[in-house]
């Protein structure tokens, strides 16, 4: 068993005039106390309350809210806000439940303020209602609640955690590691190697990379544009449509991922470990470049979940050096172009290499040299994993976190 977390997706169904209200009420009040409480750099729970504590706000929401802001000012540094943070709840005021017998049979709840609480009828992601099944039966364990509107839609994010049975007959030391890249030149890059220790059958997703890549360099140069108009209605709609393809983009990506480890016997799928990027950014401007411009984090949180569910284990690594040491000798060497690697040892038959291939036969081969672990989950958070989204121009993932874009319209 390995224990996943993923956020669950609620459309909130035609909440009528007063409960619309409410949550604009909701949603108003948090936002004027969130950019309070980080426009006077609280850093500690304390500092938060005494800012929060007198907003027409649930205790659920001012708590999250005091948890959330040291966070902002202190781990993740951020310099400003978007403009768009959902409304986080604790895990002790959320709660679904669920009317098989009724036309819609999916209800949230969502506190407002004090003891009044809206419960909402909801229209599930058809993809994760057996998630939502096991948190009805107790099977699952329910994190942090969000509350977000797009596009003149509201929508409900439950972050819940679970026990996901892994094929596990196979011992870890006889399992076939697949170093998975996440880069530039490719998006992402997979390759293991054979009996003999040689690579094998690598796969890149380089047309992938140049079109994210172009759509992004289009949404900044636009969005320029049209701010510069004082265009702002425009410049959203414009930028949720963007980053919509490219959140097609990435989970067609994961998903090929995935099969081309199960195409493989015995497989287990090694990640770069977001622990490390996140609490020591000091590996320079390309490691934390693919972390904010990329969308590392979610593409990251997509394959990890993907393969979970299909039973495929997963482990990370310490990302450290994996592109900068060769995969035959273990010799440093240079980058004189993006997908380029040049050994520096003249003894080594590697003279050049693809780059992003070379990186991740070295994320593979950490798993076999011991240094991988299996990746935990805490219970009410789901911080890089599941909450990250490549959506909009973030510049830390604690802005990054809260812009989980909410994938179609879900039909019960």
């Amino acid at each position: 068993m390995t224990e996943l977390t993923k956020t669950l997706e609620l459309k909130l169904v035609d909440p009528n005039a007063h409960k619309r209200e409410k949550l604009r009420e909701t949603r108003g009040a948090y936002q004027q106390a969130l950019q309070e409480a980080f426009d006077a750099s609280c850093t500690t729970l304390g500092e938060a309350n005494d800012i929060v504590g007198d907003y027409e706000l649930s205790g659920y929401a001012k708590n999250a809210l005091k948890r959330y802001v040291p966070q902002l000012t202190t781990t993740y540094g951020a310099n400003e806000l978007s403009d768009d943070h959902p409304v986080r709840f604790t895990n002790e005021g959320v709660k679904i439940d669920h009317k098989p017998g009724n036309t819609i049979q999916w209800y949230v709840k969502i506190p407002h303020h004090e003891d009044y609480h809206l419960w909402v009828p909801a229209q599930p992601n058809p993809e994760q209602r057996d998630w939502l099944e096991a948190v009805i039966a107790g099977d699952a364990d329910v994190g942090e609640g969000r509350l977000l509107k797009r596009d003149g839609t509201w929508y409900f994010h439950l972050i819940a955690t679970r026990d996901i049975p892994i094929n596990s007959e196979v011992p870890p030391e006889q399992r076939t590691p697949i170093g998975v890249d996440i880069g530039e030149a490719s998006l992402v890059t997979v390759c293991h190697r054979d009996e003999h220790g040689f690579p094998t059958t690598p796969e890149l997703w380089t047309d992938e990379g140049k079109t994210v890549r172009r759509l992004r360099k289009r949404y900044f140069t636009t969005m320029r544009r049209l701010q510069s108009r004082e265009s702002e209605r425009i410049a959203d709609t414009f930028g949720d449509e963007l980053w919509a393809q490219i959140d097609d983009i990435l989970h067609t990506v994961t998903r090929e991922v995935v099969e081309y480890a199960e195409a493989v016997e015995t497989p287990v799928l090694v990640l770069e470990d977001l622990t490390y990027i996140q609490e020591s950014m000091d590996y320079g401007d390309y490691l934390n470049r693919r972390l904010h411009g990329w969308g590392f984090a979610k593409l990251h949180a997509q394959i990890t979940y993907k393969a979970v569910e299909r039973g495929i284990p997963i482990a990370t690594v310490d990302p450290r050096n994996t592109s900068q040491e060769c995969h035959m000798c273990g010799e440093g060497g240079t980058r004189p172009q993006q997908a380029t690697f040049r050994c520096s040892n003249d003894a080594c038959w590697v003279e050049e290499y693809q780059a992003d291939i070379n990186a991740a036969l070295n994320i593979a081969d950490c798993y076999l040299s011991g240094e991988s672990r299996s990746r935990e989950h805490e219970n009410d958070d789901d911080s890089a994993e599941d909450g990250a989204s490549l959506t909009g121009p973030q510049d830390n993932q604690a802005d990054a976190e809260t812009q989980q874009a909410t994938l179609g319209t879900y039909t019960s």
